[in-house]
């Protein structure tokens, strides 16, 4: 009995949970969850935590030395030990940790904004596919009502003893619109259901109903207005950091470390004994290089991502300029378009003329098919205004602009 009410108990604690985390009622309420809890967030934490990790590495310094040596020998019929112990601390020449830590730190710098550019695209993109599955709940209301009208007229024309040429055709084209929406139906469900499962990965809620979210898209200005902390453009100046960086270690390498330390030996021939102390002193002799090989490599590098990265910027900015063109056209054309309830306003006169029997039966097919071409146009060209102003976002390195977008 115990083990059972403990049972209840944490199920209604976990149940009461899961429904205060799922009080999301629109766009925004969603978008603010996915941003502040989503699982992708939890993830970028964890490989910042990854990248961070870098500069301790490169801040840890060589650990010492110690060597021990004995040797035993005879003389003349005496034993003779030799006992040596030395313990040597590493001191790097050439600002080698020094290197190291900036390579570290610009190896952070430009994970960390990677890092911040993919969670932002993931939040918006998220957002996206919310917005997809009211679309998809409007679209699928707006086929199976057609569905269910041209249902009701083959049900009509049918139990009709006799039908004249006109109406017999009306009758088999019916059946064929029905039967196809009835197929539309069904891709439109299983596209919706995919959907819905991502939402629920991202928010941990099962049955959430997405509110179809009506944005108010502003023109786009064709200058380029990058932030200077983040943007694919600056990821460009950090890689070209990061192989600056990566040339002063190579740099470093090129100077020799030297291990001091202080050493004693202990010797011993039969029953004499004997101690010394000194200073043990030890370091690479740069004789045959110091290190060209890996400067020249390292140079090389930075040169190669220096064109690569001026390329890449050049490219980012010409996709920036046609990106802005793109969504400022399809802005144009998607504020021309009637909104949803002029639309359903227009349908709801054609369904009352219909039953009325003013509108003929190819109109009203032609009616209907128009509707739902124009709300998958409708839709297709509003994900594309919003995959599109992600993308400038993501060049630009604004990262706050999808939150002004759905204000």
């Amino acid at each position: 009995m115990y083990a059972y009410v403990t049972a209840l108990l944490i199920f209604s604690v976990s149940a009461s949970f899961a429904n205060e985390n799922c009080k999301i009622t629109n766009i925004n309420n969603f978008y603010n969850y996915v941003r502040d809890n989503g699982p992708t967030l939890r993830e970028v934490e964890k490989q910042k935590e990854q990248v961070s990790s870098e500069i301790d590495l490169a801040e840890q310094r060589p650990n010492p030395q110690v060597d021990f040596d004995y040797l035993k020998g005879d003389q003349f019929g005496i034993d003779v030990n030799n006992y040596t112990l030395s313990a040597q601390h590493i001191i790097e020449f050439g600002s080698k940790r020094d290197k190291r830590i900036s390579k570290a730190k610009a190896f952070k710098t430009l994970n960390e904004s990677k890092l911040d550019l993919s969670l932002y695209n993931s939040n918006s993109n998220s957002a996206l596919i919310y917005q997809k599955v009211a679309q998809l709940a409007i679209l699928t209301e707006s086929v199976k009502e057609a569905s269910n009208t041209f249902d009701k007229v083959i049900k009509k024309l049918a139990s009709r003893k006799r039908l004249n040429p006109e109406e017999t055709v009306s009758l088999s084209t019916l059946r064929l619109a029905s039967n196809d929406y009835k197929a539309q139906l069904n891709d439109l469900e299983n596209q919706k259901n995919l959907l819905e499962g991502k939402l629920e990965f991202f928010t941990k809620c099962e049955g959430l109903k997405p509110k179809y979210h009506n944005f108010k898209f502003p023109e786009s200005d064709s200058a380029t207005d990058s932030n200077e902390q983040s943007g694919l453009v600056k990821l460009e100046d950090f890689k070209v950091d990061l192989a600056s960086e990566e040339l002063e270690v190579q740099k470093s390498l090129g100077y020799s470390n030297i291990q001091i330390g202080p050493m004693v030996e202990y010797q011993t021939q039969g029953n004499d004994e004997f101690v010394s102390a000194g200073v043990s002193i030890s370091f690479a002799l740069p004789l045959f290089h110091t290190n060209d090989g890996g400067k020249l490599k390292a140079l090389n590098g930075l040169r190669t991502q220096k064109v690569q990265s001026s390329n890449a910027k050049n490219m980012l900015l010409i996709e920036r300029k046609n990106l802005v063109k793109k969504y400022n056209r399809s802005l144009r054309t998607y504020q021309n378009m009637p909104t949803l309830k002029e639309l359903e306003k227009k349908h709801t006169q054609v369904e009352s003329l219909f039953a009325r029997g003013v509108v003929s039966i190819p109109m009203t097919i032609e009616s209907h098919r128009q509707q739902v071409d124009f709300l998958r146009s409708r839709f297709e060209t509003e994900n594309d205004l919003l995959s599109t102003y992600i993308k400038i976002n993501l060049i630009d390195g604004d990262l706050k602009g999808f939150d002004n977008l759905i204000r």
